[in-house]
């Protein structure tokens, strides 16, 4: 039952650590995990109240059908810094067949190139982002996967170490037993030998 439990325990934590690298290695230039046309965005600040919460991981659909009046989530390249802001579409222009200039809350012209989707279809898991934080941060990575992960592996490699070495001795004592019971064979051919002698 411990062994099972094990198990379940060791393919569970596989998982997540799979997953985890997997993101990491997914970042866009934004520093945003992408699969194809899905983002998972973490939010971490209260100021998308009450839509989203601090905490939360939004998964976000780059080719839903975005329309006038919709609140987008997009790439705010307007500081130094870039983040990810929620902000409501009042108008959208069409530049080519590819392209579209949205106006942001009749303020901030936004190519589509920056859009993320649109949070109206988007899919909110609470909690979760915090966790995603912390295991793709560079310290909980390193605590949280990468070490338990090398422990196991040394782990793996004792024990495959102590397998061979007691095969090894198991073969050694199997080879004694079957080399003494030649040497009494031995002993019992010419002590009966000599017997046999004696009685001519």
């Amino acid at each position: 039952m411990k062994r099972i439990i094990g198990n379940i325990i060791f393919v569970i934590y596989a998982a997540i650590a799979v997953f985890v690298t997997v993101c990491l290695l997914s970042y866009n230039e934004y520093k945003i995990t992408e699969f194809g046309n899905e983002s998972l965005l973490i939010i971490d600040n209260n100021s998308l109240e009450p839509d989203f919460y601090s905490g939360d991981l939004v998964i976000v659909n780059r080719n839903d059908k975005i329309e006038i009046g919709d609140n987008i989530f997009f790439y705010n390249t307007a500081e130094d810094t870039v983040e990810v802001t929620l902000g409501k579409v009042t108008d959208a222009e069409l530049v080519t067949s590819k392209q579209i200039t949205y106006t942001i809350n009749d303020q901030l012209s936004l190519s589509s190139d920056y859009v993320i989707g649109s949070a109206k279809s988007a899919s909110r898991i609470a909690g979760v982002g915090t966790v995603l934080t912390v295991l793709e941060s560079k310290w909980g990575f390193l605590f949280i996967i990468v070490f338990p992960s090398l422990i196991a592996f040394i782990y793996e490699i004792y024990i495959v170490i102590m397998e061979v070495k007691d095969s090894n001795e198991e073969t050694k004592k199997k080879k004694s037993k079957s080399k003494a019971k030649n040497e009494n064979k031995d002993k019992e051919k010419k002590s009966k030998s000599t017997s046999d002698e004696e009685e001519e």
